[in-house]
Order: C-alpha cells, then structure tokens, then sequence
C-alpha cells in the first residue's frame, strides 16, 4: 500500500559515496527524530561515524532529494536468513507529504528483489510514525523489553517487479539529471541577477 507522494522531489539509490548527503541528513533532524532513530541521546560524532558505513556492502538506502538536498532517506541493512533490518527518517519540514511511505514503498521493493523475505523495524514505543508506515504495509507489530518491533512480509520476486525496479532506477536517474541541469540554470539566473544589480548600483 502506499500513499500519494505530495512532496516534489527525486527518490532514488544513493550511491556509496554519498556519504555526506546520508551524514548531513542525519545530523539535520531535530531531537526526537535522532532519538527514535538512534534510540539515545547521540552526538554528532557519533552520527558522522555512523554514517561513514550506513552505505556498505550489507546495505542499501532510498533517499529522497529535493534540489540535490537529503531530506528522507530509508535504510535497509541485510541480516541472515532472508531478513532485513529497516529504519526511515524524514526531516520535520517534510513530514505528511507521503515521503516516509513512499521510501518504504520503494525499498519493499527492492528488498523483494534480492530475495528478502522478511523487513524488521525496531523502534521506541513513542516513534509513533514507524508503527503507522509499518502497519500501512501490514506489518506485524510485537512488544518486548519495552521497544516495538514490526515485521513486514516481502512477496518473491517476480519478472514484473524486476522490471519495475530496473525502471524506477531508470526514471530517477534521468530525473536526477534533469534536476541538476535545473538546479545550474537557476544558479546561473541568480547570478546574473546579480551581478546585473551591481552593475546598476
């Protein structure tokens, strides 16, 4: 299930050296954010260092990126027996606009297609939000030594959910193109804007 994305932006693969853009996300949510994804009282060292490996080879994250900008990002890290561990963080600014399931969607997806059978959040009683976006997915939500554990079922993959990767991965790379190219054009304007005011002052 996945609602309508109301958010204009990109969401796509991020690369494993797009670090800074997984660090500089991180490190832009406010306190409760970080607490209910970090489960602590982080530093931003600590976050940084985290994010120096949140990209290996066991993992793989969906970010969405508004104007080359991180602003949500879905993480999936692989564990044994056709398990998967999941976490998603979307910047306050940009909650409500159907980012966080649309990144959810997206690595559902992916997850499928690498044979993961099952995604498990595990997340504080008060991140209230994860317990939504994993029953929206009909998750199985369980308690135990006080945190909240969810478990979505990933169907096996199929030729049409392939190919469906292969073209979303296409689509967000030409989108991503096409935003940059619009991103240097505005860069460019302003500038000349610019340097047209002082020309006048």
């Amino acid at each position: 299930m996945t609602d309508e994305l109301t958010a204009s932006g990109v969401i796509r693969k991020l690369m494993p050296w797009e670090t800074a853009l997984l660090r500089e996300h991180f490190l832009r949510l406010d306190p409760e954010a970080r607490h209910c994804r970090f489960a602590a009282g982080v530093s931003d060292d600590t976050i940084s260092g985290y994010a120096e490996t949140a990209l290996g080879a066991d993992a793989l994250v969906h970010g969405f990126l508004v104007d080359g900008v991180l602003r949500g990002a879905a993480e999936l890290r692989l564990l044994e027996d056709n398990a998967a561990e999941v976490a998603v963080t979307v910047e306050e600014a940009w909650r409500l606009t159907g980012i966080g399931t649309a990144l959810f969607g997206r690595l559902l997806l992916t997850a499928r297609n690498r044979g993961v059978r099952s995604l498990v959040m595990t997340c504080l009683p008060a991140n209230r939000a994860m317990q939504r976006l994993a029953a929206r997915f009909d998750g199985k939500i369980s308690y135990a030594s006080g945190d909240v554990f969810a478990d979505v079922k990933a169907e096996p993959a199929s030729p049409l959910s392939l190919w469906r990767e292969a073209w979303r991965d296409g689509s967000s790379v030409a989108a991503t193109v096409l935003d940059a190219q619009l991103n240097l054009m505005k860069r460019a304007s302003r500038r000349s804007t610019e340097i047209a005011g002082r020309g006048e002052s």
